[in-house]
Formats: structure tokens, sequence, C-alpha cells
């Protein structure tokens, strides 16, 4: 099919437009294409923050311009930092050299299918400007999105589940990609730099061409404004001349402007959570939590390999001190965890349990609370141990997948602004999630016990377990059959009805339902202490489908605020091993048996 004009300026315009278009407010001629490639080169260790301070008002709220700034450079690279790159520093960088970047693979294309149907590298999963602008597939999707009302009919699929339209993966990552290069572009154009303030409802003004040179704006606003994108000119200028002196102040001097513009009052209401913002993103609590957390989990097995009856004053020494390794790393974890979580809802004015991100990052936090109850009662090393690792793995997958579970702070959807429901029945329903998934990790080790060739003491270790397990578990139970019902309340509040068979409804209630039939069956001695731990780590399956399976691989019913993309392979590969581990030990198990060792069963 031949293409349109039309369609291929879409494209062309989105990454190549900016070259002649960026720089307006520079004095520096637009550069001539250069036959070889040349990478920009970064700076350094510039002071990015005296610039990128300033407030910014997008999507419903104030946050720090570097906030602003780090989120689109992880939408289109799929990458907190791409290649060591601070985001501030990579958008000016587009902004002053973007004939540096047109040959520069960054831009983000996940899915597989969708690579393939373009035409890309199947190997690669970021690509140039120039690659993607090339690819005559992208070009026809461009076309068939700008048809009216392309994009709701194309997108659109058949109502489901209470008439929300489902859409597929690859349609939206083909969009996303397109949004991706918009995105470059409205950087590279001064379109996507909202840095003039102005009253709300109205968005602020950019540093576009057409604004900077005062096209269509009514004069007195123009020379209100003017002085906001002439420091940010100054910003610009002196970045692109590598003068570092003259970077800071003008960045100290368009943050004071931006401040100066805001409405009466506004500046000193919205200066706490900004700093309180900066300061999260640049210290990330959650990163060192995890770190934390992993030290901990690797001073809890060492003391665990270390036996309590140790004879050699070295051993109990040594034994002494991961003891203490692990008291430490588990409470600077959390006392890091709990202040990340603090700074989100200072930040945010909500409780953080919106979306995937903040629900791992809670659960994770649920682990280890339940962890130090269940420890003060039962005083085993066991406890500590295995939730710092749990929540060291959860903070892990969390912060090293922003590209599938999105870490930025968003305002609540409407049926979502209800701090009081929020908070009793999202996290209720999560804090049983985090009950199972300590339940998973003691059960995963209960499983070890049977690997190991010392079988004297081995019935009496399993109980053991088997009965921290129980406990574990019931906490689960009785919170998730709590934050159901409260559910249901909520749902009649806001939905009009108690329960209508969403599958989020469902798929919590089948994990409940799943949860109290191992909790009964081992009451009744249905199941041993062998099946006890089996099915506790079965179980855990139920979990993931509720939590994660609902939202990122059916996508359908009326709970779509908590729909994405991602991850699938990973979740699929993490719910395999498990699968796989239970197998191997059941064997091993079922082998020794045959051979006359005693076991627990």
């Amino acid at each position: 099919m031949r293409l349109k004009t039309g369609a291929r300026l879409v494209l062309f315009c989105l990454a190549l437009f900016g070259v002649f278009d960026g720089l307006v407010f520079s004095e520096t001629p637009t550069p001539t294409p250069v036959t070889q490639a040349v990478a920009p080169q970064s700076k350094g260790d510039w002071d990015w923050e005296k610039f990128s301070q300033a407030p910014v008002h997008i999507a419903g709220r104030y946050k720090p311009l570097d906030t602003y700034l780090r989120e689109v450079a992880l939408y289109v690279t799929g990458s907190r930092k791409f290649q060591g790159w601070e985001p501030t520093e990579m958008l000016l960088s587009w902004i002053t050299q973007p004939h540096l970047w047109d040959d520069v693979p960054f831009i983000q294309v996940g899915l597989q299918e969708v690579r393939k149907q373009i035409g890309l590298d199947l190997s690669r999963t970021r690509f140039s400007p120039r690659e993607l602008i090339a690819g005559s597939e992208l070009a026809q999707y461009a076309e068939r999105m700008s048809t009216p009302g392309g994009v709701a009919a194309f997108m659109a699929k058949p109502p489901v589940a209470g008439g929300a339209p489902k859409e597929d993966p690859r349609e939206k990552e083909l969009k996303q990609v397109l949004d991706r290069l918009g995105a470059y572009r409205s950087i590279i154009t001064g379109q996507g730099w909202p840095i003039v303030p102005r009253r709300s409802p109205e968005a602020w003004g950019t540093v576009s061409a057409e604004e900077f040179s005062g096209m269509n704006l009514d004069p007195a606003q123009f020379e209100k404004e003017q002085p906001v994108r002439e420091a940010f000119a100054r910003v610009v200028k002196a970045y692109l001349a590598g003068d570092r002196t003259e970077f800071e102040a003008g960045g100290d001097e368009y943050s004071n402007r931006v401040l100066a513009q805001l409405p009466e009052g506004e500046g000193a209401l919205i200066r706490g959570p900004l700093k309180a913002e900066l300061f999260y993103n640049y210290v990330r609590p959650f990163f060192l939590s995890w770190v934390f957390y992993l030290i901990a989990a690797l001073a809890g097995a060492a003391v665990l390999a270390i036996p309590t009856e140790a004879v050699s004053s070295i051993s109990r020494q040594i034994r002494a001190a991961l003891q203490t390794t692990l008291g430490l790393g588990v409470a600077l974890g959390f006392i890091l965890h709990i202040a990340g979580m603090a700074l989100r809802i200072w930040i945010a004015g909500r409780p953080p349990v919106s979306n995937m991100y903040e629900s791992v990052i809670w659960v994770s936090f649920g682990v280890v609370l339940f962890a130090i109850i269940l420890f003060v009662r039962q005083k085993q090393v066991i406890l500590p141990t295995v939730a710092a690792a749990v929540a060291a793995v959860l903070l892990i997958v969390a912060d090293s997948a922003p590209a599938v579970m999105d870490p930025s702070i968003h305002p609540l959807v409407p049926v979502l602004r209800s701090n009081f429901w929020l908070l009793i029945h999202v996290l209720t329903i999560t804090l049983g999630y985090s009950a199972f998934a300590l339940s998973l990790g003691i059960s995963n080790v209960t499983l070890f016990q049977y690997l190991k060739r010392e079988v004297v003491g081995l019935s009496a270790r399993v109980a053991n377990l088997n009965q921290l397990n129980y406990r574990a578990m019931q906490f689960g139970v009785v919170l998730l059959a709590a934050g159901t019902i409260l559910g249901g309340v909520w749902a009649d509040y806001s939905w009009g009805r108690f329960w209508g068979w969403d599958p989020k409804e469902v798929w919590a209630l089948i994990a409940l339902m799943g949860y109290i039939i191992i909790l009964h069956a081992r009451y009744t001695g249905w199941m041993g202490q062998f099946g006890f731990a089996v099915w506790s780590v079965i179980g855990f399956s139920l979990v993931v489908m509720a939590w994660y399976g609902v939202n990122f691989v059916l996508g359908v019913g009326l709970h779509s605020y908590g729909f994405s993309t991602g991850g699938r392979a990973g979740v699929a590969l993490m719910v395999g091993t498990q699968l796989a581990y239970v197998a191997g030990v059941y064997a091993i198990k079922r082998l020794r048996d045959r051979k006359g060792s005693p076991a627990a069963t």
C-alpha cells in the first residue's frame, strides 16, 4: 500500500523538526548534518538540582521539574538512567543537540511482536529515532491513528465485564512507541517543557517557538511570562557552551523566577512537599532498604548454618556478630522502608497503594512487620531471615522494572478518591498478601529441609516451621477476608452493588477459599507436614493471579485503573520455578522414602 505524504510527515516531524526549532532561544546556529554519527557527551557531575528544583504543575499536582524530567526519560527509554545519564542532563542534551541523538538507540520498543511487526531487530529493545522513522509499518500505523476516530476505533475492543474496553497489548505498545517519539519531539521543540506558571485550570506555558516569540499570546501575558523563558534560555545556552558556573547561576535564577510567578501563597504551601520529593528522588530510600534487607538475609542464613550448640569460641563469636548484623540490617532496612513510604504519603497526600509499584512496596513492608510481630513471641531467627529475603526480592523487582511497575506519583482516579476506603480496603487486602508472602518464604525453607541429608530431628524442624507458617497464614486469611468484605462495601458505595463477579473480586475470593481449604485440611489432618508446606507454596499462585494476573494478564473488569502490561515472562518464570522446586523436592522425598530413609510426612 502506498503511504500518503501526511503519514510520512507525522513520523518525520517527530524527530527532525526539533533540529531547526529546538534552539530558538540559543544564538548557536543549527548544526549541519554530519555523515558520521558523533555520540553526545555528558557534562559529568554538574549540580543539576539548582535548575531542576523549580516546580511544575502537571496532571493535577505540583512536582519538581526533576520529577517530570525523570518521568519523561523513564517513559521514553525504559530506564531511570539511560547509559548513566542523569535525566535532567539527558533532556537538556536532547533540546540542545538533537542532531547527536538521531542515531542513538534510546527509544524503547518493549514487545517482541511489535518489533517484528515494524521490521526491527528482534534482539534489541531500544532504537534510534531515525530507525523508527524509517519503518514503513510504523508510518502505516501513524496514518491509521490520524484518521477521524482512529484512536478510539482502533484501540477499543468489545466491552467486557462492566463495560471496560480491553486494549490489545500489541496495539497499545504500538501507540506507546509513537507516544515516545512524540515525547522526544516535544522536548526538542520546547513544547514538552511546561515551565511558565499560569493560573489553574490553564496549562502552564512552554518554551516552544510560538510561545517564545509571543505568537498567539496577549502582549501583557507575554511580557509577564518572558522573564521565566529568558532565564530558561540562559540555562540552555550555558549548558550548550559547557559553562558550569553560568549554568548553576542560571538554574538559581530560573527557579526563583518560577516561584515568583506562582499565585500568592502557593509557593510557601508547596515548598515542603517539593523539597521532600527532591530528597526522595536523590536518596532512593527503597533502594537502600533492599540493600540492608539483603545483607540481613545473608547474615541470617549464615547464622542458621552455624549450629546453636557450637563448641568453638570463634564460632560463637561469629554467630553473635552475624546475629547483630541480621538485627541491624532488618532494623535499618525497615526504618528506610517506613521513611520512603512516609515521603510518598506526604508528597501524594494519600496511602501509597494506588498502583502495582506502590502495592509491592506496601506488601514487602507488611512481610517484615508480620515477621517482627511473630519474632517478639517466638524468638526464632528464621522469621527475620525469611522476611528480609522476601522483602529484598520484592523491592529489587520493583526497583529493577520501572518500565513495568511505574514508580511515578500520580493523582488518584475519581473512583479511588476516598482516603478512608482506600485505607481500610486496599491496605487490608494487601496486608493479607504480605502474610501469605511470609508464609511462602517459610514454606520454601520447610521444603529445603527435605533436601538436606541430615534426617535426625527432621520431623521436629518441619513441625516448628509449619507452626510459624500456620500463624502467618492465619494472619493472611483474616486480613484477606476482611479486605474482600470491605471491598464489597466500597463497591456498593461507588458502583451501587456489593458483588458483581468482577475478575478482581472473583480471584480475591478464589485465593481466600484456597487458603481456607489449606488451613482446614491441616486442622483436620487431611494433609501431613510435607503436604502443608507443599500446598502453602502452591497456594501463593492464587495470590499472584489475584494481585498481578487480573491487572496485567486479564486486563478486564471495573478495576481498570490498575491495568497495565509487561512482566509476564518474569512472573511466569517465578511461578514455574516454584512449581519445579516443589516437584523436585517431592521426587527426592519419594526416592528417599522408597529407600527407607525416615522423613516427616
